[in-house]
């Protein structure tokens, strides 16, 4: 085996020699980064992160991260895409699920689009990542939605790496067989091109599809030619699977030295990439070597280092595989307790991955795609025998057409001859049609100029409409602002002599007089407060980040404290776990501070009633549901549909002259959701308000509408 160490450490010497202007390539896009802008800084980045995603795959998310930032802020749909799903493959590679909401985002932008290349690849990486973190019905179902389109483009690279893609989540699946046919077909459809793009790479599946099958010289042999085509330089993504798949074939052929030797590469090449799928399983693979040594503790601190690596990863299928050598393990070190618990960990984990719904998934996609590829081999018979059929009538034709041809000959000249005065009687009505027509274009062309003047006239009238509108509007809340400031310091001034007055005044009917005077001041500050509000959120400037529910729910619910809560309330809230929510942050917590208040301001004062106050925060029909539940007082028919509106009380206990509510109603609207009020079965009152999950669509569809807007007033003006 010294042809083996021979060419690991000319391997070695080749990549460091292949990165040595890679490294320099680097250098010059960080001095190019500053000075750019725009397009080309976001091009700059994207490069960046290419370079990095064979050294590291943190540094690498850290550059997708800033295009993505920068595409967003040049508003560039096909940029979004392809930070979305630079982002997504770096997260893929440290093993981070938070890919897939990436690729997905992605995909839905793409095929709004028509961006039929992007959609293909994004189908691609989708599936790559599910079948990473084992959801192996979802990763075949997208590499055969893949496969086809690359199919009906007809690119042999494409249609190879599909191939060979769907050739590793078969693997997965165990199917070792179907796997290597898949291998095979990848790896001669790029030779028969070719095509050295991954070529490696396909080796080395065939190596290990050759390793599961236990043919171990084969795989052997296919390993070698991965080896001999790194001697010219080869990526770490590509030597680092060529080290692992080498380390466990000389395992099983019992050169344990050599595989060790393996390992260690692996393990340093995986770190220096930051893969932790591959540090993981270099170290699986020792543990399993120091067992069979029958060195259960060395086993143990091994493996434990595998699952080490895999905290914060979804890396499901490495994880499976630590459970069962683990069982091994403390089965061997006469520790059954651990082993059963280990034991129990498998089967659970196992039947969450091998489910029965995976199974009739994969047979179903299995099954739909065998339909499409017999339904190509019927369509390809059929077309040979159109062909076939279509000879026969051609001869068929070939022979009429002599027969015909001399009948054709002999009328040739009568028909000319009638052909010739039909045509010259027509001539004479087509130019008396033709004048008619002329007329009526010239009717035509008055009535659309008068139409469109009167259009153009409509449309200014419009663009002032709107124009003086927003200008009373922009008034208004000018007024509110302006007025609630300005009253705000007398009446500071008023609560300040207030509360001189109260200090200096014995009297007991002034001093009564004095507590009244303040408390009312103090209502009328909170309303102000609460007008101030709306001016805040007429003029703010949405901001879309991911909300933590739990946190929000707890300031409030402080505030309240702070305020003084009423007795025996009982106050509580359900927030659906890993709920991806993202919105804007100040504009949520209005919303919910003023249904929490009001559900506690309005509670139900009798000692034969409990009040509670429940929050309920779920997914719901594509949208995020808030429910905010009380039993306290309810809300009568006739104020139903008032309630919403600024200055309505349902009640003269309100103390903010009915603003609380059109603030929730105003907020919700912001962010593109929207409120109701009802009852439920036991007669308790429910405000339920209804977010898009994603406030990012919104305010694109919102900045394009004003876009809009604003080309039709410009159009307007330079229209004399």
């Amino acid at each position: 085996m010294k042809w083996i160490k021979s060419i690991g450490i000319v391997i070695l010497v080749a990549c460091s020699y292949w990165s040595y202007p890679q490294s320099q390539t680097i250098d010059s896009l960080h001095e190019r980064l500053p000075l750019s802008q725009g397009q080309e800084r976001f091009r700059i980045l994207i490069e960046l992160f290419k370079e990095n995603l064979s050294i590291n795959y943190d540094s690498a998310l850290h550059y997708a991260s800033l295009a993505t930032t920068q595409a967003r802020q040049m508003n560039d749909s096909l940029s979004i895409v392809k930070a979305y799903n630079t982002q997504g493959w770096a997260r893929m590679k440290l093993g981070s699920s938070l890919c897939i909401p990436d690729f997905e985002y992605a995909l839905s932008i793409a095929r709004r689009n028509g961006y039929h290349d992007q959609i293909k690849f994004l189908l691609n990486n989708l599936a790559i990542s599910h079948n990473d973190f084992a959801n192996y019905d979802k990763a075949l179902e997208y590499h055969f939605q893949s496969l086809q389109l690359r199919q009906l483009e007809g690119n042999a690279l494409d249609v190879s790496i599909a191939l060979n893609n769907i050739g590793l989540v078969y693997s997965n699946l165990f199917d070792y067989e179907n796997a290597l046919i898949y291998f095979q077909k990848s790896k001669d459809l790029k030779e028969d091109n070719g095509i050295t793009h991954d070529l490696d790479r396909a080796y080395t599946n065939i190596a290990l599809a050759y390793f599961n099958l236990k043919n171990y010289d084969e795989a052997l042999r296919n390993i070698s030619v991965v080896l001999k085509i790194c001697e010219k330089g080869c990526a770490d993504e590509i030597s680092v699977e060529a080290h692992f798949a080498l380390a466990k074939i000389l395992q099983k052929k019992g050169e344990i030295n050599q595989a060790e030797d393996e390992l260690n590469k692996t393990i340093e090449i995986a770190k220096r990439l930051g893969s932790k799928m591959f540090e993981s399983q270099a170290f699986h693979l020792r543990a399993l070597i120091q067992l069979d040594e029958h060195k259960p503790d060395k086993a143990l601190a091994y493996l434990d280092e595998s699952q080490l690596v895999l905290v914060g990863t979804n890396l499901r299928d490495q994880i499976l595989n630590n459970y069962l050598l683990y069982v091994s393990i403390y089965n061997s070190m006469g520790n059954y307790k651990a082993a059963s618990e280990y034991q129990q960990k498998y089967i659970e984990l196992n039947q969450k991955i091998f489910s029965g719904d995976l199974i009739k998934n994969i047979s179903r996609i299995q099954t739909e795609h065998e339909e499409r590829e017999n339904i190509k081999t019927i369509a390809a018979k059929d077309q040979v025998l159109a062909l076939q059929k279509e000879v026969i009538a051609r001869q068929k034709t070939q022979y009429a057409f002599i027969i015909t041809i001399t009948f054709l000959t002999l009328g040739f000249a009568f028909m000319m001859y009638r052909a010739n005065r039909t045509q010259r009687k027509i001539n004479r009505e087509l130019a008396a049609a033709k004048a008619t027509i002329q007329k009526q274009n010239e009717m035509l062309s008055g009535a659309n100029l008068q139409l469109e003047s009167e259009v153009k006239e409509r449309t200014r009238e419009l663009v002032k409409s709107n124009e003086s509108l927003v200008k009373v509007n922009d008034e208004m809340d000018n007024f509110i602002y302006k007025t609630s400031h300005d009253i705000r310091g007398p009446l500071a001034s008023l609560k300040g002599i207030c509360n001189v007055a109260m200090m200096d005044v014995k009297d007991e009917t002034a001093l009564d007089y004095f507590n009244k005077l303040d408390a009312s001041a103090a209502k009328l500050n909170a309303i102000l407060s609460r007008l101030l509000i709306i001016n805040q959120i007429n003029h703010s400037i949405l901001t879309a980040e991911y909300i933590d529910f739990t946190t929000q729910i707890e300031e409030i619910l402080e505030l309240e404290r702070k305020k003084g809560l009423p007795e025996r309330i009982d106050i509580s809230y359900d927030v659906e776990p890993g709920l991806q929510f993202r919105s804007d942050k100040e504009m949520a917590k209005i919303i919910l501070e003023n249904l929490i208040d009001n559900a506690i301001k309005f509670h139900n004062y009798s000692q034969r009633v409990d009040p509670f106050v429940r929050v309920e925060i779920a997914s719901e029909g594509g949208c995020v549901s808030v429910k905010v539940i009380d039993n306290g007082i309810g809300i009568d028919k006739e104020s139903k549909d008032k309630i919403f509106q600024l200055f309505v009380r349902a009640t003269e206990r309100s103390e903010t002259g009915g603003i609380g509510l059109y603030l929730s109603k105003l907020a919700t609207l912001k962010l593109g959701g929207d409120i109701v009020v009802d009852k439920s079965e036991e007669g308790y009152t429910i405000f339920k308000v209804l977010f898009p999950p994603d406030l990012v669509p919104v305010i694109e569809r919102r900045n394009a509408e004003e876009t809009m807007r604003e080309k039709q007033k410009q159009k307007v003006q330079n229209t004399p």
